[in-house]
């Protein structure tokens, strides 16, 4: 399976400045399916919710799979016949995988740019072995 990106959409929003701390939800949501020759076209949206609500980063875009001719079927199929519009399991997890991989980077440079908190969390360093670092908060 063979996964390509592009980005139709980039914005990046910051409404106000902290000094508290700040949690950040990352989200996907897969928008649209369709068969585009002989791979499937997977729309979707990623964002970044940032709480308190200092800012928001969302990214649109498709996202192209090259798999074989009944896989693709198959997700097809299945992403109009649910209700909850759902891909196969191990499909799913490899679109959402694939966004969230693409999108954290960009996501990242965007978030530089406007002055937010990057949407991951920072590694920690701590000199001393006996503290435990438990708070993986964001603090800019």
């Amino acid at each position: 399976m063979a996964i390509s990106i592009n980005f139709r959409g980039l914005d990046a929003r910051r409404l106000s400045k902290t000094k508290s701390h700040v949690n950040i939800n990352n989200n996907s949501t897969i928008t649209s399916v369709t068969r585009s020759e002989d791979r499937m076209e997977v729309g979707f949206v990623f964002s970044c919710n940032y709480d308190p609500n200092i800012g928001v980063i969302r990214i649109e875009g498709d996202l192209y799979v090259d798999d074989t001719v009944e896989n693709i079927e198959n997700a097809v199929r299945e992403w109009g016949s649910s209700e909850q519009r759902k891909l196969p399991k191990e499909m799913a997890e490899k679109v959402h995988n694939a966004i969230l991989s693409n999108c954290i980077v960009e996501a990242s440079i965007l978030a530089r740019e406007v002055k937010l908190p990057a949407p991951i969390p920072m590694p920690q360093v701590s000199m001393d072995k006996q503290q435990e670092q438990s708070d993986t908060s964001y603090i800019r």
